[in-house]
């Protein structure tokens, strides 16, 4: 029988490689081609052995007696994750409104530069009869590893069918590791990839809502965001903030106050007798000097108070001791003290140590961590385990130090003789994935190249050797003396057995100063030395460090191991904070503006409760306790209310930012002036003027203004700047179309309405006040509000509906194409209501519904409702509100109605709406002797301007005539001459000829014209 073939996808290069390397050093293995071209390398290698595949999958060790069997291995890798979850062209930053994002369709896509690397899976997997997936051994790897699966199954879908695909558990690339893994192959776990999906899904939805939502907000209101890109939002990076905010914010209101201490010192000699020869009547300043036969030590003791915030109070008790003379010794304890050694390592303490010992950032930990693991000098180094497995052998992985020159061996030889061995203490934390952070294999850390590198590895080396020793012994000393009604306390340590500090000099010290204390006899009287009274003042705060936001972040759960250094990362690139050289964090305006702002709201999005309930659920999905939906739902509940509250009192963050940025036109310097006396100010009366900024610029979406940089419309007199949209060539005032050119007053807010000029021409209306702050009552959001989306009942330009941003159905066109899914949403235009896909286009999507005109409106809001026989839990079907026309509906039809235009056949045969189907539009062949020729329709009613002899043909009749001789818009017969003509209006042969495929059908009235161009949309 033929080698079983199996394909191994890796999660990197470097591990693709190693595992190629192991293969290929198998016994009895021939080494095949090495494929170098295309998106990654390919490894083959034949013959390789290990116990058989089929027998494996459940995670348990193949027993050593177990029969091997030959087997060739195909080894590639990907880069990280293959797909990508975003939102449709429906969605875009201008298409909805920031909290349709809460539930909008995510669609799964790959992204140009991973689509060569799932077509070379796809292709690979065709030649493999299993796939084993050699991803990273976390959650995160699980969730990779079920998108790698996914590409494979669409290249075979035998390996699902027959159950062939397998997960290996690796934390290291040695050899050893490697054969270990493929003799316990085990499946995806299907628990972990739920968890990374939820925390993805959620992170996406809030993230985008709240980074779109601030972004519109503040580029129309401030200078310096209309060229800055987004302002990021994002549910872990914002508590990250937090932290950082609430340590400055502390450090800027704190109020020094002054305080009082009494400090005292005593001399004592080494069997702990005072000084006899000195004037046991007076205290001295601690200058005198003695002659005594016996070395003399100075102590130093603290008054057991501390501190008193009363002078008065604290001058008198000094005075006190000062009168009484003599301290009394009242107790003299001492005792056996150790400094435990430290837990094995994972990787958020391996963070706090590099930042503290090393001064190595986090995120710059990570990346040469992995190169490190990647290159087989440490273990896999994102885990949370703290504790070894009881079969771990530490003894062969010291041995293996022996051999290193330098501290490493000599400590390796001293750790294995006078049993000065000890197992490793055991920490809380188990992943259950990987083993603590070790060092892969023994070296000298001056053959590591890279300094970084060196100085990490050599602080692993040091940490699991310091794990595997004794704990310091010592002994500690506490002496106190009563003088007056004052107690004062010293103490001391003596170092009895150093043990594991020797192994992490020079980071690791224990010492009070003062060493083991002379054993003074209780109720001996002592003159003090000196005893003084000092003044202070209180101290703020530092900045908080790395090494405590780290600490913060693991223990109120945000990020994870894997993550926390990207989130620190993140808040400095965002330009929300900045990281000085002493691994210190300082908060840009920016980052102050945006905390002030939401805790201003009452929720505080900066505190990490929200997240750190998100992360509990989805450790609850990853223990199989729950499933992604039983916590989605709940969870973006909370966070969807906090972002209506947010919506609605986002005057409070203008207010926070306004602290900190100057607003929108206010720098005189960045704009020039295009044209005084420009359009009427709604507010003073007064004229605004016309500004652009300087330099042009582009927005966050990549491209730039059509006519140079940012426009705005500036009041002077009541300080208001107005943003234009972007892309736009010109702006001019409106007027109303009479001779007089009276300027045309916006009815809601007075201002005058300005006139966008497109580059091709077109032009769309604004007024600056409600394009800056929509009016929600008039159907205003966060997106670009033009008079088009305007539901004001009395303005000409409102052409909007209530509930036109809501989705009354998924579009049935785009959803069978396969592409990305459209929303049918409800629309107003000058021939009426109708129902057409967020997608649509001259060139996209066509699905359209044209409802009655016999509606005098037609809205959806939350009283509306869903239709219970449509709607179902994969799709939701809105019902809509008509109110009609006094007069324009049959007698039983109430004044207003709430229906579904899906399935309510008696409103759709009253009021003629006809529902379009896929492939509705039907060719029909043309009759007509006289029809020939590629035209368009003519407008009027009678004969078509093309004749037999015009080879174009001309503009065929749009109308309902009947006329033979009328050409319309569609593609004629292959006989002749091509035309978008048809015999009559009906595409139905006079002479009773065929009907077949020539000339296209309206689906709205059955004329010879698409219906998107549809002049008889109602009867």
């Amino acid at each position: 029988m033929a080698p079983v073939v199996v394909l191994n996808v890796a999660e990197k290069p470097s591990v693709a490689r190693a595992l190629a390397q192991v293969f290929s050093s198998t016994p009895g293995s021939r080494p095949g081609q090495t494929h170098r071209s295309g998106p990654a390398q390919i490894f083959e290698c034949e013959n390789v052995n290990f116990p058989a595949l089929f027998q494996q999958g459940s995670g348990r060790t193949v027993p050593n007696n177990a029969r091997n069997e030959p087997h060739t291995m195909i080894t590639t890798s990907v880069r990280g994750h293959l797909a990508s979850q975003d939102f449709g062209p429906a969605y875009g930053w201008t298409r909805c409104p920031p909290i349709a994002l809460f539930d909008a369709p995510i669609n799964t896509e790959y992204s140009q530069d991973m689509q060569p690397l799932e077509r070379m899976l796809r292709d690979l997997s065709r030649r493999a009869s299993a796939l084993i997936l050699w991803l990273d051994c976390d959650r995160e790897g699980e969730a990779i590893s079920d998108e790698v699966r996914t590409v494979c199954i669409k290249g075979n879908a035998r390996l699902q069918t027959q159950n062939r695909i397998y997960r290996a558990k690796f934390s290291t690339v040695l050899p050893g590791e490697i054969q270990r893994a493929l003799r316990s192959l085990g499946r995806v776990n299907e628990h972990f990839v739920q968890a990374v999906l939820a925390r993805s899904e959620h992170d996406l939805r809030v993230g985008a809502a709240f980074t779109r939502f601030q972004t519109l907000r503040l580029q129309k209101k401030f200078d310096g965001f209309t060229d800055s890109g987004v302002i990021s939002y994002g549910p872990c990076q914002f508590p990250t903030l937090g932290f950082v905010v609430e340590r400055w914010a502390r450090i800027e209101t704190f109020v020094p106050e002054d305080f009082w201490t009494i400090e005292m010192s005593i001399t004592l000699n080494e069997d702990g007798s005072a000084n006899s020869d000195r004037n046991s009547n007076s205290i001295g300043n601690g200058n005198s000097n003695y002659n005594n036969n016996q070395q003399s030590r100075p102590i130093k003791l603290t008054w057991k108070r501390g501190r008193l915030y009363d002078r008065m109070m604290t001058m008198a008790l000094c005075d006190a001791c000062l009168d009484a003379g003599e301290a009394v010794v009242t107790s003299l304890t001492g005792r056996p003290k150790n400094k435990w050694r430290p837990i094995p390592l994972a990787t958020v303490e391996l963070q706090k140590r590099a930042s503290k010992y090393l001064r190595i950032g986090s995120e710059e930990l990570m990346q040469k961590a992995e190169e490190l693991y990647q290159q087989g000098y440490i273990s896999y180094p994102r885990t949370e385990t703290e504790k070894f497995r009881p079969e771990f052998n530490h003894h062969t992985l010291i041995q293996s130090f022996q051999a290193v020159a330098g501290d490493f061996g000599d400590y390796a030889n001293r750790l294995l003789s006078d049993n000065n061995f000890q197992n490793p203490r055991a920490g809380q934390n188990d992943d259950n994935a990987h083993p603590p952070i070790t060092p892969a294999k023994a070296v000298d850390p001056q053959s590591i190249a890279d300094p970084t590198q060196r100085k990490i590895y050599t602080l692993v080396v040091k940490h699991y050797l310091a794990c595997c020793s004794r704990d310091a012994v010592g002994r500690e000393t506490e002496l106190t003396l009563r003088i007056a009604s004052e107690e004062f306390v010293a103490k001391g340590l003596m170092i009895i057995e150093r043990n594991w500090l020797d192994i992490y000099q020079p980071w690791e010290k224990w010492y009070t100063g003062q060493g083991e204390l002379p054993r003074a006899r209780v109720g001996s009287r002592i003159v003090p030395t000196s005893l003084v009274m000092n003044e202070g003042q209180t101290s703020p705060p530092q900045l908080i460090s790395e090494v405590e936001l780290i600490a913060l972040m693991d223990r109120n759960g945000i990020g994870t191991d894997a993550t926390i250094a990207q989130h620190i990362t993140t808040i400095c690139e965002r330009n929300y904070a900045e990281k000085d050289a002493n691994q210190r964090f300082h908060p840009t305006k920016l980052g102050i503006a945006l905390v002030e702002g939401y805790n201003s709201m009452g929720y505080q999005l900066n505190k990490p409760d929200l997240r750190r309930e998100m992360e509990s659920e989805c450790g609850a999905v990853a223990a199989g306790r729950k499933t992604k939906d039983q916590i989605l739902g709940p969870v973006l509940n909370k966070m969807l209310e906090c972002f209506r509250i947010a919506n609605a009192e986002v005057h409070k963050l203008d207010e926070a930012v306004a602290r900190h940025f100057n607003k929108l036109g206010s720098d005189n310097s960045q704009y020039t002036l295009l044209q005084a006396n420009f359009s009427r100010c709604g507010s003073c009366n007064g004229m605004t003027v016309l500004k652009q900024r300087r330099g042009g610029g582009s927005n966050q979406r990549g491209r730039g203004d059509s006519g140079g940089g940012t426009k705005l419309l500036q009041c002077a007199p009541c300080s208001k700047s107005f943003l234009m949209p972007r892309y736009i060539a010109t702006v001019r005032p409106g007027n109303k179309p009479n001779a007089q050119q009276e300027p045309l007053i916006c009815p809601i807010c007075q201002f005058q309405v300005v006139e966008c000029v497109k580059d091709d021409g077109g032009s769309y209306s604004i007024c600056p006040h409600c394009f800056s702050d929509p009016p929600e009552e008039h159907g205003g959001d966060s997106t670009d509000f033009p008079c088009m989306k305007c539901t004001h009942p009395t303005c000409s330009l409102a052409t909007g509906t209530r509930g036109g941003d809501v989705e009354i159905f998924p579009c049935p066109f785009c959803s069978s194409s396969g592409g990305s899914s459209g929303k049918v949403c409800l629309k107003r235009g000058q021939h009426g209501y109708r129902l057409s896909c967020s997608n649509g286009g001259p060139n996209s999507c066509q699905y359209t519904i044209w409802l009655p005109k016999a509606a005098k409106e037609i809205s959806i809001d939350d009283g509306t409702g869903n239709c219970n026989r449509c709607s179902n839990p994969n799709k939701v079907v809105r019902l809509l509100k008509f109110t009609w026309k006094p007069g324009s509906v049959p007698p039983h039809y109430d004044r207003e109605l709430c229906a579904c235009v899906l399935c309510d056949d008696q409103l759709k045969n009253d009021m003629d709406i006809r529902i379009p189907t896929i492939n509705q539009v039907q060719y029909r062949r043309t009759t007509g002797g006289n029809n020939s020729g590629r035209g368009r329709g003519n407008q009027s009613s009678n004969a078509s301007r093309s004749s037999s002899n015009n080879p174009r043909g001309g503009r065929g009749n749009q109308g309902w005539s009947s006329s033979s001789n009328s050409g319309g818009r569609g593609r004629g017969g292959r006989g002749t001459q091509r035309g978008r003509g048809s015999s009559n209006s009906w595409g139905a042969s006079n002479n009773g000829g065929s009907t077949g495929g020539g000339a296209v059908e309206c689906f709205a009235c059955g004329g010879p014209h698409y219906a998107n161009a549809c002049p008889n949309k109602q009867r």
